[in-house]
């Protein structure tokens, strides 16, 4: 009786053993290998707007302005603010600090057709250590700011 139990608990080693084996191939193959399409937009929001503020357009290396980030009128200047020296977006988030609202960097790279938040003001700063994004939505929930990318595959949004 003993022994059948040594086979069973065997068997079931290597079974799972294979198991793990195929879902970490599968898991590195996705992680590493499957291509992705490249973005051609990524669409900047502010709020619960379905229409973005801007756009940074991937294919034409150029930032497009849709409108104006409202804000309250004692802030003396307009959002967002448009760097393209410095490749940054600027928008007036909503986490305030002292009452005073706080500002949203996006980083921009048109050759690596990527985004990045460089600067913002949150609790624990998670919305700046996410990284570059080179599809992967960013969004900064206290500010209420995000980033949705548009790829080849996409055909709901036209400019």
């Amino acid at each position: 009786m003993e022994k059948k139990n040594t086979n069973t608990n065997k068997r079931d080693i290597l079974l799972i053993t294979i198991l793990l084996l195929v879902v970490g191939g599968l898991f590195l193959y996705i992680q590493f290998f499957q291509t992705t399409d490249d973005a051609n937009y990524a669409h900047v929001y502010y709020g619960s707007s379905s229409n973005p503020l801007v756009t940074i357009d991937f294919q034409k290396s150029e930032i497009i302005t849709h409108m104006e980030q409202e804000v309250p009128s004692d802030y003396l200047e307009n959002y967002p603010i448009i760097d393209e020296n410095k490749r940054t977006i600027t928008l007036l988030g909503d986490y305030e600090v002292n009452g005073v609202r706080q500002i949203v960097v996006i980083e921009y790279d048109f050759g690596f057709r990527t985004v990045q938040i460089i600067e913002e003001q949150s609790p624990n700063n998670i919305c700046s250590r996410d990284g570059v994004s080179d599809g992967k939505p960013l969004i900064c929930l206290p500010n209420r700011v995000r980033v949705e990318f548009e790829t080849n595959n996409d055909s709901d949004f036209t400019i």
